[in-house]
């Protein structure tokens, strides 16, 4: 799809794997990109399966895939960089929860990100999965309205594989141990707030934070709560940086830590 496209901004010893979420693209964290590669920091935003393409490639995929493209991007991302960060928007977010309680990172941000979903959607998904798998639902309403690249409509069976890839990252927060920041807001209407709560306090990381915006919606990396966003991770990446801000090991550009 075009604007869908995974990119690549090189940087210098410290990187960050960025993740796109569910039924989205890269077209919604690209703006993010930029501004962190302005910082300072390499960037890899690579598509997550099934994505960017057709939302009929959806339908065949399991959990097993989701989690195998973010194997895939952290050995790719980890290559190129001494030292990695994941900074994740709703699923992405996820599956970086889900690769740092496997592989070493220096830390993490999560964006809208998900463990769970309402009570209505945690109850109506199996049910519809099950008799009316192949049917497509309205899944991004940002798609519509043309804000982002991404699939107006996906799957229902799709939608149930995502319920099991936040079933199986809950289910081991515990083996979360890197620097923690999670950032959500008030008015998301798809993503739970709740979920930033239960995330900071089922990680075992003894440094985390999480920062709630007032009002806000699902995509805060789209204007005007960009801004704020970026602030945030920044501060957050630049804190964690500091020990590597003279020498051989600094980052090359952007902002002053």
């Amino acid at each position: 799809m075009p604007g869908a496209e995974p990119f690549e901004l090189a940087g210098a010893q410290a990187g960050i794997l960025l993740l796109h979420g569910f039924s989205g693209s890269c077209s919604e964290i690209r703006a993010l990109g930029r501004t962190l590669n302005e910082a300072g920091y390499g960037v890899f935003a690579p598509t997550l399966a099934g994505h960017g393409t057709s939302p009929s490639d959806l339908l065949n995929l399991r959990a097993e895939d989701f989690f195998a493209s973010a194997d895939a991007a952290y050995r790719e991302a980890r290559q190129r960089y001494a030292r990695l960060y994941v900074v994740g928007l709703s699923l992405g977010g996820t599956l970086g929860l889900y690769l740092a309680s496997r592989y070493p990172l220096e830390g993490i941000v999560t964006i809208s990100a998900p463990v769970f979903m309402s009570r209505l959607v945690a109850w109506s998904v199996p049910f519809a999965k099950r008799w009316m798998p192949k049917r497509n639902v309205i899944s991004n309403y940002s798609a519509w309205r043309g804000e982002v690249v991404g699939y107006r409509t996906t799957p229902i069976s799709s939608i149930g594989v995502f319920m099991e890839v936040l079933a199986a990252v809950k289910s081991e927060l515990s083996n979360v141990s890197v620097p923690v920041l999670v950032l959500h807001s008030t008015g998301d209407q798809t993503v739970p707030a709740a979920n930033a709560s239960y995330i900071a306090s089922r990680v075992a990381s003894t440094d985390k934070a999480v920062r709630v915006y007032p009002g806000g919606r699902h995509l805060l990396t789209l204007p005007p709560y960009l801004d704020a966003v970026q602030r945030d991770v920044i501060r957050f990446l630049h804190s964690r940086e500091a020990p590597y801000a003279t020498g051989p090991h600094a980052i090359s550009k952007g902002a002053p830590l």
